[in-house]
């Protein structure tokens, strides 16, 4: 193990260092894939994480975890802002902290902003990649950062998609959207509502605020046999009777989905009987035929987190990028 490694400096990584890195969709899918697999293999510590709130409709988390495998640990002090926008501020800041495993000393700092955003799709990716069948059309609830990062990992793994419907009620934001993807051979269409963008979607992926009071739109009606949605915003958008229609509903993890229900009055409703992301990455569990309708609530998972950190950290040390500090 290097000095750096060991604790003797600390490697600091900003928003444009990580960029630099050049880090690509299968980069972080790869990463996220290994987090999950060693959680289905009972290799994972992760409590679910703590919060406050200073604002209505904000938190602040933090997001520890180890992965026991790959010997890597960290934890990720991130906040959730809806209102930032108001100060040319991203909705998702914050940092995150790797340490070594054998001491317990810090060695990386990075900026956690690009991380979550593209983590945050990958563990989409990989839940689609397997419920999917055969999908053309995209839909996607929310035309900002996640919405495009999950176009942009949705795309990387279903070849067959051609199309996506945008709904957002920020015109600009579609349009930023559509400047970004449409191509030869891959059409965005904006969506005038989310019951317009939903109509017909083989993969519906919603990205709206997370709030304390929602009021959720989709029904089950509006999900055709063999559609997979996929829930990024807690309860935002999905009924809870739409959950209770589709045929299987996923979880990224049941102690922090059950962690929201009972303290933090989320996911009110919401099945009882559901079955782990893990499950279905391990392929212990999955599609049974393609007229199923399935659920997918992914609420970002620290696991995610540490083998992204782990991942860009490495890259860095070999690529040289970052700024070594005194530790």
């Amino acid at each position: 193990m290097s000095n750096l490694q060991r604790g003797v400096k600390l490697l600091y990584l900003s928003r444009a260092d990580v960029e630099a890195l050049h880090c690509c969709v299968s980069d972080v899918l790869h990463a996220v894939e290994e987090a999950f697999r060693e959680k289905a293999a009972g290799k994972v510590e992760m409590p679910p994480k703590p919060g406050i709130h200073t604002r209505a409709n904000s938190f602040i988390h933090a997001m520890p975890a180890f992965l026991r495998g790959s010997d890597v640990a960290g934890v990720k002090w991130v906040s959730g802002y809806p209102e930032n926008s108001r100060f040319g501020l991203p909705y998702i800041t914050g940092l995150f902290i790797l340490n070594c495993a054998e001491t317990g000393v810090p060695i990386s700092v990075m900026d956690c902003t690009w991380m979550t955003e593209k983590r945050t799709a990958a563990a989409t990716a990989l839940a689609v990649r397997r419920l999917a069948v055969n999908a053309q059309k995209l839909a996607i609830i929310g035309a900002g950062i996640q919405g495009r990062a999950n176009t942009e990992a949705l795309r990387a793994v279903l070849p067959s998609l051609s199309c996506v419907s945008v709904y957002d009620p920020k015109a600009e934001a579609v349009e930023q959207f559509r400047e970004i993807f449409q191509t030869n051979g891959f059409d965005v269409e904006q969506a005038l509502s989310v019951k317009d963008a939903t109509s017909d979607a083989d993969v519906i992926v919603t990205c709206a605020p997370i709030v304390q009071h929602p009021n959720p739109l989709i029904e089950s009606s509006w999900m055709k046999p063999g559609s997979v949605g996929v829930s990024l915003d807690f309860d935002a958008m999905f009924r809870a009777e739409t959950a209770h229609a589709a045929d299987r509903m996923w979880v990224d993890d049941s102690d922090q989905f059950e962690y929201y229900r009972q303290h933090a009055g989320h996911f009110v409703g919401m099945p009882t009987s559901y079955c782990e992301l893990m499950d279905l990455v391990a392929e212990t569990a999955g599609r049974k035929n393609s007229a199923e309708r399935h659920i997918v609530i992914n609420l970002g998972l620290a696991l995610e987190d540490v083998g992204t950190a782990n991942m860009l950290y490495r890259r860095a040390l070999d690529l040289g990028v970052g700024t070594v500090l005194p530790s």
